[in-house]
C-alpha cells in the first residue's frame, strides 16, 4: 500500500453520497436514497402583492446565525380561465422563522409593491440597456456570505438574473446588511453565450477553496437538439470569472440526459455538516409535450406542437389530476400542463465533477393542484429543525416546495423533512452484510455513527491495520454488538470501551458489519469517557 492510498480522514463527518469513502460492500448491503417527508404547509403566499400559482419557484433560505430568512418570488400568471393573464410584476419577498416551522412575512416596508418586498421592477430599472425590457427581479437567489474577508454591511448577497439580456441573459451583484436593504454591487456579468440564465442561478462561499462558485443554468446539445444542464465558475470578488464549466456527471446519471431528463435548477451548496462535500438538490425537469429532448421556441401554442404528439397523449394528460385545468393550460402554454418536475441529489467534492443519484428525492405529492411544473421542487438551501416526534428525538433537516404550481389557486410553502445526514444510507438488509473503508488516518478518540437498526438486527465494528489485518481488541469478535438509533452512536469493544487514542494519526480501515440496518454517517470525534456501568444485579 503506497502513502497516495491513505486518506487524511482527520475528524471530518463522512457520508455515502457518493462512492469516496467506500472500499467494498459484501453480502445483502445496499446504496439506498431516502425520499424527503412532508410536514405542514409554513406558509401560504396569498396576500395582496403575492397572490398567484407562479410564485413560490426559484425560492431559497438563508441561516445567518440567529434566524432563518426565506427569499420567495410572488406574483405571476394565474391559471384560472377567468382570471387575468398577470396579475402584476414580479417581485421578491422575504419571511423570517427562529425554528424553521412557524413563518411569518418580514415587514420590511422599503418598496410600494409589498410590505415585505426587498426587490422589484424599479430596484432594477437603472440595469437595462439598450432596448431591453425590465426584467423579473424575482428570478433571483439569496446566500450568507461565510466569507471571514467579507465586510458585515454585505454579508447578505443576492444573484440577481437578467434572463432578458442579450446573448442569453446577464447576473448582477446586490448586497445588503440586514438581510432587507439590498443594492447593486457588481456590474453586468454574462458568463456563457446562450446560457439562457432563466432559472435560479446562485452562488455561495467555498470555505475548502477560499473562493466563491457560481452555479448557474448551462445546455448542451444532444443530437440536435439542446439540454438544460448546471454549468460552473469561481470567481474571488464577482468581476473576474474562471471559463465557464459545464458540470461532468457519472456514467449512469449522464446517460439519462439521452433519455430525456434535464436538470432546470442546481440547488448547490456545501453541506454545513460536512463543508468538504458540496450537495445539489436540482429540479429534474421531463417533457412530457413534445419527443424526448425536443424543444420548440417558448412559447408555443397547441397548434405549433400538434407534429410532435404521440400516440401517448392521452395518457400524457388523462393520468393526472385536474383535467379540466390541465386542458385549459394546455391551450396557454402546454408544458406547464404536462412536463413534469421533482428533485433528485448530486453529490462532488471538487465541485465540478459529480455523483448523480438517479432515483427521486421529491415527488410531485397526489393531489388535486399537483403535477404541473414546478411540482415536486425545493427552495435553495436547508434548515435544522426539532423533530415532531418530541422527547430528546434528535433534530432533523428541513426542506421547503411549492405547491400548487400553475394549479387553481394561490402557492403553499410546505416543509419536508430528512434525518440528520439522511440523503443516502448504507442499507443492511435481513441476510446481514460487511461495509469496508478505503485507508484512513483519523484524529479523536471516539468513533461514532450516524445508525438506525431495527430490534431484530444490530451491527459492529472492526479497525484493521495498513495491511488490513484485524487490530487486537478491535475485532468483530470483540467489538461489543448495539442496537437503536441515534445520529451519533459511539462504538465500543470489550477491552477498550470507546477508547481509540491508541490508534490516533495510523493508517487505519473501518469495517462495520450489520444487518436490518441504516448506516448514514461517520466520524471521529473527540475523547470522551463511557459513562459508569451500573451494578449488575
Amino acid at each position: 500500500m503506497s502513502s497516495g492510498n491513505v486518506y487524511f480522514l482527520g475528524g471530518k463527518r463522512e457520508l455515502f453520497v457518493d462512492d469516496f469513502f467506500i472500499h467494498s460492500l459484501t453480502g445483502d448491503v445496499t446504496k439506498k436514497v431516502h425520499e424527503m417527508i412532508p410536514d405542514d404547509v409554513v406558509l401560504v403566499l396569498d396576500e395582496p402583492h403575492e397572490y398567484s400559482n407562479n410564485s413560490g419557484c426559484y425560492n431559497s433560505i438563508i441561516y445567518d446565525g440567529e434566524r432563518y430568512l426565506y427569499y420567495y418570488r410572488a406574483h405571476g400568471r394565474l391559471g384560472s380561465e377567468n382570471s387575468p393573464e398577470e396579475v402584476s410584476d414580479y417581485v421578491l419577498c422575504v419571511a423570517e422563522s427562529s425554528d424553521g416551522i412557524n413563518f411569518k412575512r418580514c415587514q420590511v416596508n422599503l418598496h410600494t409593491s409589498g410590505y415585505n418586498v426587498v426587490l422589484d421592477n424599479e430596484s432594477t430599472a437603472a440595469l437595462i440597456e439598450n432596448n431591453e425590457k425590465n426584467f423579473c427581479p424575482a428570478v433571483s437567489t439569496a446566500f450568507y456570505d461565510t466569507n471571514p474577508e467579507c465586510p458585515e454591511e454585505e454579508r447578505y448577497k443576492l444573484i440577481v438574473t437578467n434572463e432578458y439580456a442579450s446573448n442569453g441573459g446577464a447576473m448582477y451583484l446586490f448586497v445588503s446588511a440586514d438581510g432587507f436593504d439590498f443594492k447593486q454591487k457588481s456590474g453586468r456579468f454574462s458568463l456563457a453565450e446562450k446560457s439562457n440564465y432563466d432559472s435560479a442561478n446562485q452562488a455561495f462561499y467555498d470555505p475548502e477553496t477560499g473562493k466563491y462558485r457560481l452555479y448557474h443554468r448551462g445546455r448542451f446539445d444532444a443530437g440536435g437538439c439542446w439540454k438544460r444542464t448546471i454549468m460552473t465558475h469561481v470567481t474571488e470578488d464577482f468581476v473576474h470569472f474562471t471559463d465557464p464549466q459545464l458540470i461532468k456527471f457519472d456514467e449512469s446519471f449522464d446517460a439519462l440526459f439521452a433519455q430525456g431528463q434535464e436538470l432546470y435548477t442546481n440547488g448547490i451548496r456545501p453541506y454545513f455538516r460536512a463543508p468538504h462535500i458540496l450537495l445539489g438538490f436540482p429540479m429534474r425537469y421531463v417533457e412530457g409535450c413534445m419527443t424526448p429532448g425536443g424543444h420548440l421556441p417558448y412559447p408555443a401554442e397547441i397548434d405549433t406542437m400538434k407534429h410532435v404528439m404521440d400516440e401517448n397523449w392521452n395518457s400524457r394528460i388523462f393520468s393526472r389530476p385536474n383535467l379540466a385545468l390541465r386542458k385549459f393550460q394546455v391551450k396557454k402554454h402546454m408544458r406547464f400542463a404536462l412536463c413534469a418536475t421533482e428533485t433528485v441529489l448530486i453529490a462532488s467534492r471538487d465541485g465540478f465533477h459529480f455523483k448523480g443519484w438517479q432515483e427521486s428525492m421529491l415527488k410531485p405529492p397526489p393531489q388535486e393542484d399537483s403535477w404541473f411544473y414546478g411540482a415536486g421542487s425545493v427552495a435553495i438551501g436547508m434548515a435544522v429543525t426539532k423533530s415532531r416526534l418530541g422527547y430528546g428525538a434528535p433534530d432533523e433537516l428541513s426542506f421547503y416546495s411549492p405547491e400548487c404550481c400553475w394549479g387553481d389557486g394561490c402557492t403553499r410553502i410546505r416543509r419536508y423533512h430528512l434525518r440528520m445526514d439522511g440523503f443516502v444510507s448504507l442499507h443492511f438488509g435481513p441476510s446481514g452484510g460487511i461495509y469496508t473503508s478505503p485507508f484512513f488516518i483519523f484524529t479523536g478518540g471516539n468513533l461514532c455513527l450516524n445508525i438506525a437498526t431495527g430490534a431484530f438486527g444490530g451491527f459492529k465494528a472492526e479497525l484493521r491495520d495498513e495491511n488490513a489485518v484485524p487490530i487486537p481488541g478491535y475485532t468483530f469478535e470483540e467489538c461489543l454488538p448495539e442496537i437503536g438509533d441515534d445520529i451519533a452512536m459511539k462504538v465500543r469493544w470489550k477491552g477498550f470501551g470507546g477508547d481509540l487514542r491508541k490508534l490516533e494519526g495510523k493508517v487505519v480501515q473501518l469495517a462495520v458489519q450489520a444487518r436490518n440496518a441504516d448506516l448514514y454517517s461517520l466520524c471521529f470525534t473527540h475523547f470522551q469517557e463511557d459513562p459508569a456501568l451500573p451494578p449488575y444485579i
